[in-house]
């Protein structure tokens, strides 16, 4: 009710309020929470299981909770996915500067929490298992699943049960969300990437032309972050989210596993063994970007570079490759996988294709859902004020209640959801859509000859059958997927 009573008083997007009202009236359902994982801010993260031994081996998947299969049976069919949130190990707990928002001093909760979900027959994806581990105070795991299908009353202790356990998992999942596939993945990347164009390439060069519609923007917009948000002693995370207080901590973490092969979007689906998953959304549509992104690469490209020979001997081009690895990258391990240089238009094709995706539609995909996805606090809590549950906690609802942030916590959350997942007023998109006051690329691109403006004509017209194809998927659906529709996918990093 809050929700609804506030949302036209401040100002919030009637559309977006209905949206996270859906989620808020479903967050409960095993079949919901799946659907998130697949296609929610932080979908990206799913990958296939491929042995149950180490990190699983001591939980048990009741037969139930997999149509009473036995679990090798399902890990044998690929029928197994995990979300884990490694990056938080060694995070302290969070709450530092609670006392601002609150007027007491609280401890906000950071714990390891991982997911094992299964694909049922009938295509749903639900979770199975879920692993909780607060190993700041030394406290063993614990482990929990969904109660028998004969009980049907929600306020049954092992349904509380599973519903806390869920909320304990999304709410160490935002924290990765927040720092490790948002900041780190999204921002701080792209940055790296925007200042060795500018430094190597000049205003002529052929790559920064393609390039610069998609790089422009991204240093300012990081200098407000790392000033307001990621400023660590003194950013507004602090202030919401358990794992805030220690920023750097989670980066450090997030980027010693790192690599550039996760920008190669069909390489990485590949290696996480997601190419299969029904309803996954978020891969569909990257994929399609990616295949459409590429061509219009490779047609560029095309253009300027006759042979493999013309890019070995661009100097300024190799100039750049060398600075992505020795000043974005330095200190990494193999410059994070980033080639030193690049000798054939193959591989600069995708190295351009990867830089332009992981800017403008990865970043995309993982921003602008934010305030449907976690403005009901219940769905993705941004901190937990209770200690996690040992395995013999009983769980009420008013221990759930009790955990949850308070009123000014989660009212703060939500307002830094609603203005990170709100478009740029200068944001440009692949397609433009006049009546909604989004302008298109046409006349914010560098294109000086009429063969460079085809291609970008051609792109286009491919975004456009894209776009119809996104519309026609959702016609009928409950929760639509069109985050990655071109005329909301902007063509760089604005916000």
């Amino acid at each position: 009710m809050y929700l609804k009573e506030k949302s036209t008083e401040i100002g919030w997007a009637k559309a977006n309020v209905s949206e996270a009202m859906k989620i808020a009236k479903n967050f409960r359902k095993d079949e919901e929470f799946g659907r998130q994982m697949l296609c929610g801010p932080n979908a990206l993260r799913i990958q296939k299981v491929r042995s149950i031994e180490g990190r699983w081996a001591g939980g048990t998947v009741p037969e139930h909770a997999i149509e009473g299969r036995s679990l090798q049976e399902v890990l044998s069919e690929g029928k197994l996915f995990e979300v884990i949130t490694d990056e938080l190990d060694g995070i302290p707990h969070g709450g530092n500067f609670s006392k601002k928002l609150t007027g007491t001093k609280q401890t906000w909760y950071t714990i390891l929490a991982d997911c094992l979900l299964y694909v049922r027959n009938d295509e749903k994806l639900v979770p199975v298992l879920i692993r909780l581990e607060n190993r700041i105070d030394g406290k063993p795991e614990t482990w929990w699943s969904p109660p028998e299908p004969e009980i049907t009353d929600l306020d049954h202790p092992k349904h509380l049960a599973w519903l806390y356990a869920k909320m304990w998992f999304r709410s160490a999942d935002m924290g990765c969300y927040a720092l490790s596939t948002h900041f780190a993945r999204s921002h701080a990347i792209n940055e790296s990437l925007a200042i060795a164009t500018y430094r190597n390439l000049p205003n002529a060069h052929p790559i920064l032309r393609l390039l610069q519609p998609h790089i422009q923007g991204i240093v300012p917009v990081n200098v407000n972050a790392r000033s307001v948000l990621v400023n660590p002693g003194k950013n507004a995370f602090a202030l919401f989210l358990s794992v805030g207080c220690d920023v750097t901590g989670v980066f450090d973490n997030y980027f010693k596993k790192f690599s550039y092969d996760e920008l190669i979007i069909p390489q990485d689906m590949a290696e996480r063994g997601v190419e299969d998953i029904p309803e996954y959304l978020y891969r569909d549509d990257m994929v399609s970007h990616w295949q459409i992104i590429h061509q219009y690469v490779k047609e560029m490209v095309d253009l300027s570079y006759l042979c493999d020979d013309d890019v070995t001997k661009d100097e300024e081009l190799q100039s750049f490759f060398q600075d992505v690895v020795d000043n974005g990258f330095r200190g990494f391990e193999n410059g994070a996988g980033f080639p030193r240089a690049v000798s054939d238009k193959e591989k600069l094709v995708e190295y351009l294709t990867a830089v332009i995706v992981n800017i403008s539609v990865f970043h995309t995909a993982v921003n602008f859902q934010t305030f449907n996805s976690y403005t009901f606090m219940p769905n993705v809590p941004c901190c937990m004020t209770q200690p996690p549950p040992e395995q013999d906690t009983e769980v009420t609802m008013k221990l759930i209640l009790d955990t949850l942030p308070v009123l000014e916590v989660t009212f703060f959350a939500m307002n830094i959801s609603n203005l990170l997942g709100t478009f740029s007023p200068i944001e440009r998109f692949y397609l433009g859509e006049p009546g909604l006051n989004k302008l298109g690329m046409m006349g914010e691109n560098m294109a000086v000859a009429p063969s460079q403006e085809a291609c970008i004509h051609r792109l286009g017209d491919r975004m456009r059958l894209l776009k119809e194809k996104i519309d026609a998927r959702n016609k009928g659906r409950y929760f639509k997927y069109d985050v990655l529709s071109p005329i909301n996918t902007p063509l760089t990093t604005q916000a």
